[in-house]
């Protein structure tokens, strides 16, 4: 029964049992009768509450149920077409297996919490991935076609999730959003990895395996440790978490600052100069391919590998090589380039790490004084008195 304990159809002797203890008691009974053959002991899989642990027993229920197939048809040909893509492209595997054998989807819940069935005299409530599925337009002021916000933001471009609720989540808002709105709720779809701990183990709160994010950033600073996650997250594998990496966003965040203040200081007075040397060329030549690679990385959601690549820039090519260069040979138009190379560093850097950026943008001189030439120079992207531009970002 609802409770977990055996039924009158169990017979008198186990009504009002536990599975557990009837089970028991049906060996002792069999035993009896001579009816045991025997006893072993084998594995099974045996399905427990996430929550307390506790075993799970079946019980047979009248339940409402979401006919599939014609919702399921809709979200594959989506797929199929081009309309919405996973990255990386793998997980479109998983997503179609499920999509292929779809079964029909329970949708009601005996649980106090949730959306009402809406049908009268009906008590039950929605799975919570039903009103989950609805999010991509519900929270935009669904129904009322004539929302603002529905109409500026929906479909949107990206929505980035974990593998593990690729059925659960992310095929039910793409049937759901053809049902209610005619089309796609996003372009694409990035699963991103699982971050484990470093053994490989699963990353817990019971289990004491987890890390407070928290802790870290007051340890070494908020860009340090987005520095640190993203640089582990490569070709989409699972991430076996190192705080190194951590310790090496920070100590990269350290070169960062000695990099400003050294390029700071050769800016001042600097006059209009047009040759420039062979190492000058060859650094204008690396930074413009590295731009290019890092928006190409960054189009295809490749953070990881973006982030790779301006770190091996930054603290290699530029300031291993062209920094130590630049301390023997004061032109100005090495200087000139100095300056234009960290601003356009910044700017690539930017969304990696927001804080440091920002502030060494916000203190570099922007008229008449230092780095005044610059105004001369093309920047790819065109940029602003702050790397931040949008109002909505400042607040």
């Amino acid at each position: 029964n609802q409770f977990g304990k055996m039924t009158t159809e169990a017979g008198s002797e186990y009504e009002g049992l536990s599975a557990k203890d009837a089970r028991g008691k049906i060996i002792i009974e069999l035993e009896k009768l001579s009816l045991l053959e025997k006893t072993e002991n084998y594995d099974h899989r045996v399905s427990k509450c996430y929550r307390c642990g506790k075993v799970i027993e079946p019980q047979i229920s009248k339940q409402w149920f979401l006919k599939m197939d014609e919702l399921a048809k809709k979200a594959k040909e989506a797929v199929k077409k081009g309309e919405v893509s996973f990255c990386p492209k793998r997980w479109e595997k998983v997503y179609f297996n499920w999509m292929d054998n779809i079964k029909d989807w329970c949708v009601s819940r005996q649980i106090w919490w949730g959306h009402k069935i809406p049908l009268e005299g009906v008590d039950d409530v929605l799975d919570t991935w039903f009103s989950s599925a609805l999010w991509p337009f519900a929270t935009l002021g669904w129904p009322e076609e004539e929302s603002s916000d529905l109409k500026e933001f929906y479909p949107t471009q990206v929505i980035s999730t974990a593998r593990d609720i690729i059925n659960l989540w992310v095929a039910r808002m793409i049937f759901s959003s053809y049902e209610f709105m005619k089309q796609k709720p996003f372009t694409d779809i990035i699963i991103h990895p699982t971050i484990l701990t470093k053994d490989g183990k699963r990353m817990s709160k019971s289990l004491g395996t987890g890390i407070d994010p928290m802790n870290l950033i007051e340890k070494y600073g908020a860009d340090a440790t987005r520095f640190g996650l993203i640089y582990q997250m490569m070709g989409g594998q699972d991430i076996h978490f190192s705080e190194d990496a951590i310790m090496a966003g920070k100590k990269f965040a350290n070169k960062l600052w000695n990099i400003a203040r050294f390029v700071s200081g050769q800016s001042e007075g600097l006059k209009p100069e047009t040759k420039k040397s062979k190492q000058d060329e060859e650094i204008i030549k690396k930074l413009d391919d590295i731009i290019n690679s890092v928006n190409k990385d960054m189009e295809e959601y490749k953070f990881g590998q973006a982030l790779h690549t301006i770190y091996d820039f930054v603290w290699h090519d530029f300031a291993d090589e062209y920094i130590e260069y630049a301390k023997k040979n004061q032109t100005d138009k090495t200087k000139e380039i100095l300056c234009e190379s960290l601003k356009k560093i910044l700017t690539i850097l930017h969304p990696f790490m927001p804080f440091i950026t920002e502030e060494i943008w916000s203190v570099l001189p922007k008229k008449n004084n230092k780095f005044q030439h610059l105004s001369r120079l093309k920047l790819k992207p065109k940029m602003s008195e702050l790397l931040i531009t949008k109002e909505w970002l400042k607040q």
